[in-house]
């Protein structure tokens, strides 16, 4: 048989399987809800449900000075937005009824004296109760109270000066500008994070339960038995997820911009592409692992335990990574996701462009060839062993 007979002979048998992924895709309708509808269900749980983004706290305050001046600092908490007063209390005993029971999150007891103090030049102490048992929320809520205080003393100094002198002092003139993210919105910082843990979702559980199908029933050996070596095999299993996928990204996109005000900033066709990169190492994982297992349960239960979690933990989609244990920080530089989305948060967000990230961007190619030969490897072992 002549080399141009035999090569049309494996680009038909390469159609062909792409053609039999997508009838397959078609006939299954759970892989259909996975990949149409499981990208949005994330996308608007996260964007609206998930959220560092804390505002309403409920307060609860003691004024035991009852002047200008408390109602002043009262008024401060409640008009910042981040406070929501839920009632004023008499008596400093039932401060502990209202924090084990939940109903307050944080208690301002200001002292009889406090007036007096600040007017006689003193430093007044107020005191700032939090509940703690969520720590995270605890910690933002003490840098709102910080802030809040911080600007009440400013406006006493002020006013105590002019009083004394006769002249308005204004101070430290303190003018903030926040870069990248001015709203400080919470849902700019998971968008790019989703788009990793959907694609990662996407490429390796649907390729490896790919294969894994084929061997539960039995169409695995007459998948060999075609022309094709195992290239052309990967390349044929690969390509209409990475369609697919490659789908799922762009309605992330427009569901973010269109829901969520979300832009990109940098270069589109640089964004599409290093997603292009990702998903072909999530492909290439997920064709390693279907050649590991032998059944989709225990597939799905490999993909998910060594992909998607690691995705989810390690990527600093959520957890920061700086924050972590030196030995999770150190398995954090083999997740592919983790220089993903260092890129892709830089050109969504801050308008970066190659430069910025070209040592992430040459270590997510190394992924991807070195990926992708362990998987012709196994593959090969694997057509070996049948």
């Amino acid at each position: 048989m002549s080399s141009s007979r035999l090569q049309k002979i494996r680009v038909q048998a390469l159609l062909n399987i792409i053609s039999k992924e997508f009838t397959q895709l078609s006939r299954d309708v759970r892989s259909i809800i996975i990949i149409v509808f499981i990208p949005l269900f994330l996308l608007i749980v996260f964007g609206y449900g998930v959220t560092m983004d804390i505002k309403n706290v409920s307060l609860v305050v003691c004024d035991l000075d009852r002047t200008r001046l408390s109602r002043n600092l009262i008024e401060k908490f409640i008009s910042s937005g981040f406070f929501s007063l839920y009632g004023e209390i008499e008596n400093i005993n039932a401060i502990d009824n209202l924090l084990v029971s939940g109903k307050a999150k944080v208690v301002m007891v200001i002292p009889t004296n406090f007036s007096n103090e600040i007017e006689a030049g003193k430093s007044a102490k107020v005191q700032i109760i939090i509940d703690g048992s969520d720590a995270n929320t605890a910690n933002v809520v003490l840098g709102y109270v910080q802030q809040i205080i911080q600007s009440f003393s400013g406006e006493i100094i002020t006013n105590f000066i002019f009083k004394r002198t006769g002249k308005l002092i204004s101070g430290v003139d303190l003018r903030s500008r926040v870069w990248f993210n001015p709203e400080l919105k919470s849902v700019n910082f998971f968008i790019p994070g989703l788009m990793s843990l959907i694609m990662m979702i996407m490429t390796v559980l649907m390729t490896s339960l790919s294969i894994s199908r084929e061997r539960e029933l039995g169409s695995f050996e007459k998948l060999i038995s075609t022309p094709l070596n195992p290239f052309f095999i990967i390349t044929g299993k690969t390509i209409p997820y990475a369609i697919l996928a490659f789908f799922d990204s762009i309605l992330i996109l427009l569901a973010g911009r269109i829901l969520f005000g979300l832009e990109v900033k940098g270069s589109l066709f640089l964004l599409l592409f290093i997603t292009a990169v990702f998903i072909i190492c999530g492909l290439n994982l997920g064709l390693i692992i279907s050649t590991i297992t032998k059944s989709q349960q225990a597939t799905m239960a490999v993909a998910f335990i060594s992909t998607v979690v690691p995705t989810f933990v390690l990527s600093d989609f959520v957890f920061p990574i700086r924050n972590m244990p030196l030995v999770l920080q150190i398995i954090s530089y083999f997740i592919p996701a983790r220089y993903y989305l260092e890129i892709i948060r830089g050109v969504i967000l801050k308008g970066n462009w190659v430069w910025e990230h070209i040592s992430s961007i040459s270590i997510l190619f190394v992924f991807m060839f070195w990926t992708f030969g362990i998987g012709t490897m196994r593959l090969k072992k694997l057509m070996r062993e049948i």
